[in-house]
Formats: structure tokens, sequence, C-alpha cells
């Protein structure tokens, strides 16, 4: 009975040694440099997703966002911010079955002399899904979920592509 129970205590203590041991980190929030501490966001439409999103990510990765360019204030410019929906594969009836949703997004960092930090930057994110012309609702669901989801995913990739660049100098 001893040794059961020892074996039941031992094997979670292996366990997290070895989860340890492989490397596996949680993901932090990405570390922007110092000349990204305040940042102001520059995009044709202030009221997008994208722009309220980075609004909220930037301070969690410790920048500061504010209103008005000043010295010592990073401008990040968002040139092209645009979803598009691309058949990928088209059924025997002639209707589509496959879609790629995808978003692009454009930018560029400039310190408030308008010298770049970032040189301009594309990024484009994709997800395929099926169409089934039963499930109309469940489509238009499924639609505005990986929506969100690429919204989500665009943000944190341009916040680590800064973190990246900024750090190797570029």
């Amino acid at each position: 009975m001893t040794l059961r129970r020892s074996s039941f205590i031992f094997l979670p203590a292996v366990l997290a040694t070895l989860l340890a041991g492989c490397g596996f980190h949680l993901r932090k929030e990405a570390d922007l440099p110092t000349s990204m501490q305040r940042m102001h966001i520059e995009i044709a439409d202030p009221s997008s997703q994208l722009a309220k999103d980075l609004a909220k990510a930037l301070p969690r990765s410790g920048a500061q966002v504010v209103d008005t360019v000043e010295a010592g204030t990073a401008v990040m410019k968002i040139s092209a911010n645009r979803f598009s929906t691309d058949v990928l594969s088209v059924g025997g009836t002639a209707r589509a079955n496959e879609y790629s949703l995808r978003y692009h997004v454009e930018f560029e960092v400039q310190d408030a002399a308008g010298t770049a930090i970032v040189p301009a930057q594309t990024v484009e994110l994709s997800r395929e899904f099926t169409f089934d012309a039963s499930q109309a609702l469940g489509v238009a669901a499924e639609t505005d979920l990986l929506t969100k989801e690429l919204q989500r995913d665009m943000v944190q990739t341009i916040l680590r592509r800064l973190e990246a660049l900024a750090h190797t100098g570029q």
C-alpha cells in the first residue's frame, strides 16, 4: 500500500520535471523597445476593430497609446486593413464548396520626425472553411468566428513582428 502511494506522488513529480525540461514556456506579452514606449496609431478608420484591439494590446506590452504626436512618440501607420473572401473549390453543381477568408494589413512605425523605426511590413493571415448549403446559418456563424480569430491573431502577429524587428536593429 505504501509503495502505491509513493508512486502516485512520484509520478506527478516526474511529469512536471519532464515538462519543465522540454523548453515549454507560456507566451509572454511582446517586449517593445524604448523607442516604442509611447505610440500613436494612425489608421484610416480609427473605430475599426484593429485600431481598438491594438489600443488595448499595446499597453499590455508596456507602451502608452497617445492621441497626439510629440517628441519621443512612435507613430504606427496602418495603410491597409482589409478582409477578402476567395473561392478555393467549386462542386459539380457549380457552387463554391470551400472558401478562404484572408486578412491583409500593411503597417510601418516611424518616430516623431518621420524616420522609419520599423520599415513597411505586410501581414496576411488566412483561414479556410467549407460551405454546406444545408447549414447556411452555421456558415455565417463560422465566418464570424474566423473573422474574430483572424483579428486577434493579427494584433499578436503585429506585436511579435514589432518586437522582433526592433530588437534585431532593422
